[in-house]
């Protein structure tokens, strides 16, 4: 198992599109229980352009199937989460991994067996993402990057703190549970 990265997998005009959507001010950026997030992102669903609906879902149907080529999985994969998410100056992310705890206790979302990001920007200053169980891992980003890895310990992943401007990425999750889906394949 490793980190996946692949370069230009947003072209230049469905970057153009997410970003110019992600920046407009009159979005409405989800409430959340976890304050941390709140604020913070946009799922596809409360998305009514159809064009940025369009090209996020198509996008997911794709990031499916490289992972189920990359990690040599046979069974359809379903994803629970699919949104836009905004870093504002000041937020980071300590290390973490999206299915299991350190400490052992239960992960409330330990059915999630592979993360994806993919990146729309570039004109903020920090927020870069490191693997610190992969001797401190920090990949190269431009607009467009697609980033998957598996969900378990062995791939902590944090996000180091957006100094200057905003970072907009896309997230999604994927696990073999047909029960967690969100609903789309």
């Amino acid at each position: 198992m490793s980190i996946k990265i692949y370069e230009n997998f947003l072209d230049s005009q469905e970057i153009d599109v997410l970003v110019n959507f992600s920046k407009q001010p009159n979005n409405v950026w989800g409430s959340a229980e976890v304050e941390f997030w709140n604020q913070r992102f946009i799922h596809y669903k409360n998305i009514d352009n159809e064009s940025v609906r369009k090209i996020l879902i198509t996008k997911r149907k794709e990031i499916s199937e490289l992972i189920r080529k990359d990690f040599e999985i046979k069974e359809t994969l379903y994803s629970d989460l699919l949104q836009i998410v905004r870093w504002i100056p000041g937020y980071e992310l300590d290390p973490h991994a999206d299915s299991e705890n350190p400490d052992g206790s239960e992960h409330p979302f330990s059915y999630r067996e592979y993360a994806s990001i993919t990146y729309l920007n570039e004109d903020y200053s920090g927020g870069e993402i490191y693997f610190p169980e992969q001797n401190d891992f920090s990949p190269q980003i431009k607009p467009g990057t697609l980033v998957f890895f598996p969900g378990t310990l062995e791939f902590l992943h944090g996000v180091k703190e957006v100094t200057q401007g905003v970072r907009y990425t896309i997230a999604s999750f994927f696990t073999r549970d047909r029960t967690r889906s969100d609903g789309e394949v």
